[in-house]
């Protein structure tokens, strides 16, 4: 019986320190917590911002003992997570349907993996039911806005640190009915 209990923590112990493992960063302009100031309401110009690259949305990883596909690639995949907070309530915590596979190293990701322009655009719609105010589609209400973004890796051991970006909106001019 001793024996097998030695034998059981020695291959759990190897499996350990031997452990397919992923460890990354997700960042925006170099940082993993950083405030924007934004200068209009509008969730568009936001995206474009995001699109222009004034906003640099980076997704940094590595990964150790990770066997390759049939092409010698090292594919890992990736369900990416996002959370929107205002005025410090979470108005949306969503989840991709399908991950995404990504390989190790450093790339640029668009502001449409996490799904959080859609959110932000949406919210007057949301809270009027049906309609907006003409003129006021895309526009965000004011208020203190945090998004929280997550890589998480499927079937992998590891992390990568979560993106944590903040902003302030000014009162938009008019009033929504």
């Amino acid at each position: 019986m001793k024996k097998l209990v030695i034998i059981i923590f020695t291959i759990g112990f190897c499996a350990f320190t031997n452990a397919q493992t992923i460890q990354g960063t997700l960042t925006l302009n170099g940082k993993s917590k950083t405030e924007l100031n934004l200068k209009t309401n509008s969730a568009v110009q936001l995206f474009k911002d995001f699109k222009t690259e004034k906003y640099k949305l980076k997704f940094n990883f590595k990964s150790k003992e990770i066997s390759k596909n049939i092409y010698g690639e090292t594919v890992i995949f990736f369900d990416f997570i996002t959370v929107v907070k205002k005025d410090g309530i979470i108005v949306k915590n969503l989840q991709r349907k399908q991950p995404i596979p990504y390989f190790p190293g450093e790339m640029f990701l668009p502001a449409e993996a996490f799904d959080f322009i859609s959110v932000l655009a949406s919210l007057d719609k949301e809270r009027h039911a049906t309609t907006i105010e003409k003129g006021y589609q895309g526009t965000m209400p004011e208020g203190k806005y945090i998004m929280q973004l997550f890589a998480k890796p499927v079937g992998f051991k590891g992390e990568i640190k979560p993106l944590e970006f903040s902003f302030m909106l000014r009162k938009r001019p008019g009033r929504l009915k």
